[in-house]
């Protein structure tokens, strides 16, 4: 599977907000998951055994890369390409830094991989 999402990346430091004397999932968050969970829906794959994800990001020079690869993992799941982020074997990701007044791209490609026997 091959997808891009385009938009504005929101690191995993932003995901909880303050609210009523407990934390909460922020809507910026949510709204930058949501949306790439709709992006890999599109590609209706699913996974059910080991695979290799390799991530390419344009990010905000900024951000730490690091930071973005959680709620990428999460989509994944969430849009139903993997059962769980623990089929993940491989995973690499390049990063570049997006101009100023461009968005943010996340680019997926998800390949599954043969079982090793034991």
């Amino acid at each position: 599977m091959i997808a891009f999402w385009h938009g504005k990346a929101v690191s995993e430091n932003e995901r909880l907000a303050p609210g009523r004397g407990r934390y909460y999932t922020s809507d910026n968050y949510r709204a930058f998951k949501d949306s790439m969970v709709w992006t890999l829906k599109a590609h209706q794959e699913h996974y059910s055994g080991p695979v290799h994800v390799r991530m390419y990001l344009v990010l905000n020079p900024r951000m730490d890369a690091q930071n973005v690869v959680k709620p990428c993992m999460d989509a994944l799941e969430q849009a139903g390409v993997i059962d769980n982020d623990r089929q993940v074997r491989s995973f690499s990701f390049y990063r570049e830094d997006r101009k100023a007044k461009d968005e943010d791209v996340i680019g997926f490609i998800v390949t599954e991989m043969k079982e090793e026997k034991r």
